[in-house]
């Protein structure tokens, strides 16, 4: 799995979607249980790692309900602090156009690969972007 970028199409973040429902299924005695899904409970995450590189922020996410990946993610967000994220109080993975949140412009797979990927590419696009402003100042561009 790579980085994933939303072209065209419906998202599939909770973010843009304003119903999120949590499911429960009854089993014996009654008990209601938590069922975990392939996809994550965006109010259900812990960030075990974070790295800020310029104005992006790579961390490594764990959703406890989510099956996939036993619910590791590897996000790539930019212009958003460690702090702000954690405050927002809810974290989806997917890609979304909604501006009160904060989400992802990349994922990368949940591997130690995953993270060196995640690490270089917002390398390159800090350095990209320090680029651009050194040649917008030096007026190469309109």
């Amino acid at each position: 799995m790579g980085m994933g970028i939303g072209m065209l199409g419906r998202s599939s973040s909770s973010y843009d979607n304003p119903v999120y429902r949590d499911r429960i299924v009854e089993v014996e005695k009654r008990v209601e249980v938590p069922v975990k899904l392939p996809n994550p409970d965006p109010t259900n995450f812990v960030i075990g790692k974070a790295l800020t590189v310029g104005n992006y922020l790579l961390v490594e996410v764990e959703y406890p309900d989510c099956t996939n990946y036993e619910g590791r993610k590897i996000l790539l967000c930019k212009g958003v602090t460690l702090q702000e994220l954690k405050g927002q109080g809810h974290l989806d993975p997917h890609f979304a156009e909604n501006k009160e949140f904060h989400s992802p412009i990349a994922r990368f797979e949940p591997t130690s690969m995953g993270w060196d990927m995640g690490y270089e590419t917002a390398k390159v696009m800090s350095e990209k972007l320090n680029f651009e402003d050194d040649i917008l100042s030096d007026g190469w561009r309109n």
